[in-house]
């Protein structure tokens, strides 16, 4: 089969469906490196302010690059900034909190994380927006995938990481109510997103690796929030995935509260040792997105060094789909766009299934 015969919302629904499509999907996490193609600084495209302009920079990056779907991603800063976090947003780099000044100063604050819509709130109505254009633009044509970042990660930028985790042992009811109020915050921009066009929603569940909390704890904290929002997505029809570029990734949790069709990845689950193991475990239940490094290969690396990696990947993974070729995190904002196009070019070289 010739590597156009399927667009690429088709050759992914394919793969995610365990099923060999026309070639490898292929989709680089080029998220806020389509700022480049927007005539915004990075710090402009991650206020959100201008939507036209994130739309057609999507739209201009899909078109040089050639990959088969885009990610909402703006910054894992955006839920936090809803709530009332304040915000860094550097010129060149990442927006991120404020950590010198959060929101929440000690455990009897987290009574201040209130209900919000994100429908009003900048950023969030930023997304949905954002999704509404795309919807519009590439809907029919490239997978969109809508983005959250999970409970306990938004709580732990509002409250800051270290006092989060002490928090977490030493005051879990005063936490555990304002998941609660998160969870019914991120239900609705879930919500949203989907009402706005999106094909899939991707659920950062970050602290569900060994990288960060212990199972029992991850599950006692944010096991029902993934499922809550889950089985709403489930039930709305649409495909649900999960990202997570933590070390050592509870693939079995995940499982058992999110039924992903697909989770975003670095690293093998916890469970296995290998990604040959990995795929003979995993690879017939869940896709895996990834999962070529992001720095060393996808940023720094030369085009030899990329074509290799795509090809042993590949080679691993693309047996009766249930893969599509991806960086295990997000493209960087400021790598070299050509290494992006790299990726896409190996996949068509290497990733045709012969039928």
């Amino acid at each position: 089969m010739a590597s156009d015969q399927m667009n690429g919302l088709e050759r992914v629904a394919t793969a995610m469906q365990f099923k060999e499509a026309d070639r490898v999907p292929v989709a680089p996490l080029v998220c806020g490196a389509s700022h480049r193609f927007s005539g915004l600084t990075y710090a402009d495209w991650s206020r959100c302010t201008d939507i036209p302009a994130m739309v057609q920079g999507h739209v201009d990056a899909l078109n040089m690059i050639g990959h088969d779907g885009v990610v909402l991603l703006v910054d894992l800063s955006v839920e936090a900034h809803a709530f009332g976090c304040e915000i860094n947003f550097p010129e060149m780099g990442t927006a991120h909190p404020n950590y010198d000044k959060p929101f929440i100063n000690s455990y009897k604050e987290y009574t201040k994380v209130k209900r919000i819509d994100p429908r009003k709130t900048q950023r969030t109505k930023g997304v949905i927006e954002l999704a509404q254009g795309l919807s519009k633009e590439i809907g029919k044509t490239h997978a969109i995938v809508g983005f959250v970042y999970g409970s306990i990660g938004v709580l732990s930028m509002l409250r800051g990481p270290e006092a989060f985790f002490m928090d977490l042992m030493e005051h879990p009811a005063e936490v555990m109510a304002a998941v609660q109020v998160v969870d019914e915050v991120l239900m609705d921009y879930t919500k949203a997103q989907l009402e706005a066009g999106v094909h899939c929603i991707c659920y950062d569940h970050l602290y569900a690796s060994q990288s960060i909390l212990g199972k029992p704890l991850w599950e006692k904290f944010e096991g029902e929030s993934v499922r809550k929002i889950a089985d709403y997505v489930h039930k709305a029809g649409a495909l649900f995935a999960f990202h997570n570029c933590g070390n050592g990734i509870y693939f079995d949790l995940s499982q058992k509260y999110g039924k992903p069709h697909a989770i975003s990845h670095a690293y093998v689950a916890d469970d296995v040792d290998s990604w040959e193991d990995h795929k003979t475990k995993w690879g017939k239940s869940i896709t895996t997105i990834g999962w070529i490094p992001p720095g060393p290969v996808a940023m720094l690396g030369t085009p030899e060094e990329i074509e290799e990696e795509c090809k042993a990947e590949i080679e691993i993974f693309a047996k009766g789909g249930g893969f599509i070729l991806s960086t295990g995190c997000e493209f960087g904002p400021n790598a070299p766009l050509r290494n992006a196009k790299r990726i896409v070019e190996a996949a068509k070289k290497y990733g045709v299934y012969n039928k």
